[in-house]
């Protein structure tokens, strides 16, 4: 009797295995929190965020899942320290905000290094790989992704930029770090706050002008504040960000789960991020021409200006990069190779 009771509970067990709702209970799925303070429409959100949260899912058969809160759970600036405490899983972390600590991706923040973002960020990506890693500067951390912006255009609301001279004592908004520096060596007064601040300080006329890429005008609204772009050959500067996970949630996964959240990251981010701004850059060169704006190339002779007068970034990032151990012009020549050699949507 007890034998055919045994036998009848291993069978009911191998029924309750072989039901969907067992199953999907056996498929525990694991949730990662993506912090994001950038608006719904930006194209960090739509061209990388989402496309990677939908990646993720779909590599791990649904075991993984993506979730973004409602509202930013940090300012832009605490974004590393909200990582490393676990507030969130995932984070966007623009670099300047942590550049004492991050000195290395400044090499795709450089002046004439690269126009669009898809090639500035694929080439940073497989920079990272080839020779910063070994630095350790996201030590801590789980470094899944970097990209950046495209190069930079000057934009005034009163007046044409076509000579360094024309920069002297302007009030002007840039991003801090070297997009600061650059306009502050020009002598420009520089006010900087996050890119989604930049609205209120262009709106309110406490600056004149700007330094960004094409797609934040109307990604941030400041078109009707422009009346004049200066397109510089290779970009003023940019902007670096990186695609930060918890280490410990990271380390957490299956190793089957982790091998699948790296096979859609990494170089893919760098894409995805840099070609829909890419994108979003070509309608904004059109909606301005549209709204009367007047874009203008920088001269040769500007751009010569321009590339005296930010020497000094390069020699300061060589300088850094040597401090970290780094071939810093090994570097940046592969980098500046790796950035030539990417097609639009490669």
């Amino acid at each position: 009797m007890r034998t055919l009771k045994s036998g009848l509970l291993a069978a009911c067990a191998a029924a309750m295995l072989a039901t969907p709702m067992f199953a999907a209970t056996a498929k525990a799925e694991t949730k990662i929190l993506f912090n994001r303070f950038v608006p719904p429409k930006h194209p960090f959100n739509v061209g990388m965020f989402i496309p990677w949260a939908q990646d993720v899912e779909k590599a791990t058969d649904g075991r993984v899942k993506v979730e973004f809160p409602t509202a930013t759970l940090a300012p832009p600036q605490k974004q590393w320290n909200m990582v490393t405490s676990g507030i969130a899983d995932v984070a966007m972390l623009a670099n300047a905000f942590e550049r004492k600590r991050l000195q290395l991706p400044v090499i795709a923040q450089l002046p004439f290094v690269g126009s669009t973002a898809e090639a500035r960020g694929v080439a940073l990506w497989r920079t990272q790989v080839e020779y910063f890693d070994k630095a350790n500067e996201y030590k801590g951390i789980k470094l899944i992704g970097a990209w950046t912006l495209s190069g930079a255009t000057i934009y005034h609301g009163s007046k044409p930029i076509t000579k360094a001279e024309d920069l002297k004592n302007e009030k002007m908004w840039a991003l801090a770090g070297l997009p600061n520096a650059t306009l502050t060596k020009f002598g420009a007064v520089v006010v900087s706050v996050p890119g989604v601040q930049m609205f209120n300080v262009i709106s309110k006329g406490i600056v004149n002008g700007f330094t960004t890429s094409d797609y934040s005008l109307n990604s941030f609204k400041v078109m009707p504040y422009v009346k004049y772009a200066t397109r510089i050959p290779g970009g003023l500067n940019s902007v670096s960000f990186s695609l930060l996970m918890n280490k410990k949630k990271f380390d957490g996964l299956t190793k089957e789960d982790r091998d699948a959240v790296w096979s859609v990251s990494g170089e893919r981010v760098a894409a995805n991020a840099g070609r829909k701004t890419d994108e979003l850059d070509q309608k904004s060169i059109a909606d301005q021409k549209n709204a009367g704006i007047e874009r203008l190339t920088a001269s040769p002779e500007f751009i010569a200006q321009l590339e005296n007068g930010t020497q000094f970034l390069v020699d300061e990032w060589l300088k850094a990069a040597k401090s970290r151990g780094i071939d810093g012009a090994a570097a940046l020549d592969y980098y500046k190779t790796q950035a030539n050699s990417v097609s639009p949507s490669q």
